[in-house]
């Protein structure tokens, strides 16, 4: 819930996803105005702040930064966390393979990533349809300005070929999922149970964030206008409501 986590709007803009809310128009134009757009931000923030007022979360999880998530999972403050990546499940398997740990840490670790801990796709709908997955694409950049672009896209063009993209890819174990298709066919991605679950997340189908359609939402995920409406409920007791008016009307004015 930390304005400061990137963790907090992506997981945010996952529970509106779930409520079928959309934001933009592929054109990019704003849908806020219609009223079924307000009635689903409503539920989506208010079934987003509820495990917080029930007392479900950390007090902390409103300050959380993007590793804190991870830490409160490890440390056993909390016991199931949303998490974009599978980093938390991937640390422990580091750990079981670390050679500068003893034989009982790294038995430890391989105890927490084969039997422990366990990554799982996100439920159904409230309307009981299925879920699909935000896929946020990383890019590569070059500058207008850049000084040497021939030796950037030499580089870019290095990475992009299947024999040194699909070793970066895994050697992540699992935090990335790869966008060629042979990479997504590697054995790698049915080695385990963690790394299972996100090749049938991204089998079963992606959507693409606003930005792809509107990019002055860049400005508002960046401002984390979505982690500021859930302060605004938990800490401010603003009503939910009143938080989701202030939010569509932030959104209006950046992007509209």
């Amino acid at each position: 819930m930390g304005v400061e986590s990137t963790d907090s709007f992506q997981s945010f803009l996952t529970f509106i996803d779930a409520y079928n809310v959309k934001l933009v128009d592929d054109d990019g134009k704003l849908l806020v105005d219609d009223p079924k757009v307000k009635e689903g931000l409503v539920a989506a923030l208010k079934d987003y702040t509820d495990p917080y007022i029930k007392g479900c979360t950390p007090p902390s999880s409103t300050t959380w930064k993007d590793p804190d998530n991870n830490v409160a999972f490890h440390n056993k403050t909390t016991v199931m966390t949303h998490n974009f990546t599978i980093s938390i499940a991937a640390k422990w398997y580091e750990d079981s393979i670390n050679p500068s740990l003893t034989p009982e840490q790294r038995a430890a670790g391989k105890k927490a990533y084969e039997e422990l801990i366990l990554t799982t796709g996100f439920p159904k709908k409230p309307d009981g349809s299925t879920m699909k997955y935000r896929a946020a694409i990383k890019v590569g950049v070059i500058f207008t300005d850049s000084k040497n672009k021939a030796r950037a896209k030499q580089f870019v063009s290095f990475l992009l070929q299947e024999e040194n993209l699909q070793p970066y890819v895994e050697g992540a174990l699992g935090r990335w999922f790869p966008v060629t298709t042979a990479g997504q066919k590697s054995p790698f991605w049915q080695a385990d149970r963690h790394r299972k679950a996100v090749y049938n997340q991204f089998m079963d189908g992606t959507v693409p964030f606003e930005f792809t359609r509107n990019y002055k939402f860049t400005i508002l995920n960046n401002e984390n206008i979505w982690a500021k409406a859930m302060n605004r409920v938990v800490s401010e007791k603003v009503p939910v409501d009143k938080a989701v008016d202030e939010m569509i009307a932030r959104i209006k004015q950046v992007a509209g």
